[in-house]
């Protein structure tokens, strides 16, 4: 059994997150059980930690579906192969931008609630949690991805090598998650008394920042050819509209960064693509999409 330790970067609910020096990225300690976790995203997630999720996402929609379009974008660059493996898929919305742009895409999701929206939707779903030994059965992918999915699970390392098995010869993993950690979020820590606010660790595990990330996809035999940072939310913060704890203002700011980005979507895509590839260099944005080739050796 691998050994976790390093540096406490936090502590939390008697939870330390730890900087692990044998995993090379922060995560939790000690980590919950597999029973705990079951329970928790079965029976809890949806209904009591994201009690308004579906609802926002619905009023998210153009945006959300603006945002899928352009990462089904880059991933059309990269593959000429149109089969799409989503874990984690919720209510299906990335699903159902792929369809819809003629992919052939299948949702694995272990919450109930979320695979039934899902499956009403038309969209092919498998309520379950992802493993390789349990989705194998599926078939192989020329994508497999998974958004805000690697922050929730115990061994990100495993996980990432089961998805790889998914992936056809040349298949890319498409990887979605919070930029935790980053240079913003550290000077407002360091320089303006914030409490580190993402630091949730009943069920945000671990806290990857792009470098980190991208260290762990090349040391697990993938290329990474895209890198994005997603808007720098943190720069809301740090002129002096605080949302954190504060749903409102944070609704509020995540609509001006909506209509920002949606104006770009509609007139020059590239412009936005580059700013957030420049500000992924630097190691900023909220969260992270790195788009990584499954090695041929």
């Amino acid at each position: 059994m691998k050994k976790h330790s390093g540096k406490t970067l936090d502590k939390k609910d008697g939870i330390r997150v730890i900087d692990c020096r044998s995993c090379g990225f922060a995560h939790v300690s000690p980590l919950p059980s597999d029973k705990e976790l079951k329970q928790f995203y079965e029976q809890e997630f949806y209904q009591h930690e994201r009690p308004n999720y579906f609802k926002e996402t619905k009023e998210d929609l153009p945006w959300w579906m603006a945002t899928y379009d352009n990462y089904y974008e880059l991933l059309e660059r990269r593959t000429k192969g149109r089969t799409l493996l989503d874990i984690g898929s919720g209510p299906g919305h990335f699903l159902a931008c792929g369809k819809k742009r003629g992919w052939k895409t299948t949702g694995i999701e272990p919450s109930p609630s979320a695979a039934r929206y899902s499956a009403k939707r038309g969209l092919t779903t498998v309520n379950d949690f992802f493993s390789y030994d349990r989705a194998k059965k599926i078939g192989t992918f020329d994508v497999v991805h998974a958004a805000m999915v690697l922050e929730h699970v115990p061994d990100p390392v495993g996980f990432i090598e089961d998805m790889k098995k998914m992936l056809k010869k040349g298949g890319r993993v498409a990887i979605f998650c919070p930029n935790d950690y980053n240079p913003l979020q550290c000077i407002l820590r360091e320089k303006y008394g914030f409490a580190p606010w993402w630091v949730v660790p009943k069920h945000h595990l671990n806290y990857f920042t792009i470098e980190s990330m991208k260290r762990l996809l090349v040391r697990l035999g993938f290329l990474v050819e895209d890198a994005l940072g997603t808007y720098p939310l943190e720069t809301f913060l740090l002129a002096g509209k605080n949302y954190v704890g504060n749903h409102a203002v944070g609704r509020a700011c995540h609509a001006k960064r909506k209509a920002f980005e949606l104006e770009l979507y509609r007139n020059d895509p590239t412009v936005l693509n580059d700013l957030y590839t420049g500000l992924a260099a630097a190691g900023i944005g909220r969260e992270f999409m790195i788009i990584a080739k499954k090695n041929k050796l």
